[in-house]
């Protein structure tokens, strides 16, 4: 838990240091462009984040399987029992769905300062 708060603050500090080069980069120094740059800034760790959380929860392993039985659900009846042997082989024991470190800190991340930067963009108005 230490480890995705340290983490999650390093990424927050560094979109926020990006958010104040591309800003400082266009020349025009402005708290409206600076909400505007990291808003968009966040949205990339969010995406990615919430990418990396949909495939660990293992949401796309169903229509693998699905597409693998169909695959092999062609030819004859030898040839499809040969192959259900095989896939009972197979995935007899199905591996585990993996697991990134990044997940969480990029979610968290992109989250605090997606929901930051909407507050101080009202906050300015």
């Amino acid at each position: 838990m230490k480890q995705t708060a340290v983490r999650t603050g390093w990424l927050i500090a560094a979109m926020m240091a990006a958010g104040a080069l591309i800003v400082a980069w266009q020349g025009a120094w402005t708290a409206v462009a600076f909400i505007n740059a990291t808003f968009l800034l966040s949205l990339v760790p969010l995406s990615l984040g919430g990418l990396l959380f949909v495939y660990e929860r293992g949401f796309f392993s169903g229509f693998a399987y699905g597409f693998q039985k169909w695959r092999k659900s062609a030819g004859t009846k030898a040839e499809r029992y040969l192959e259900e042997a095989a896939a009972e082989q197979e995935f007899a024991q199905p591996p585990g769905p993996r697991r990134f470190a990044v997940t969480y800190p990029l979610l968290l991340s992109g989250l605090l300062l997606f929901l930051a930067m909407i507050a101080a963009g009202y906050a300015v108005q």
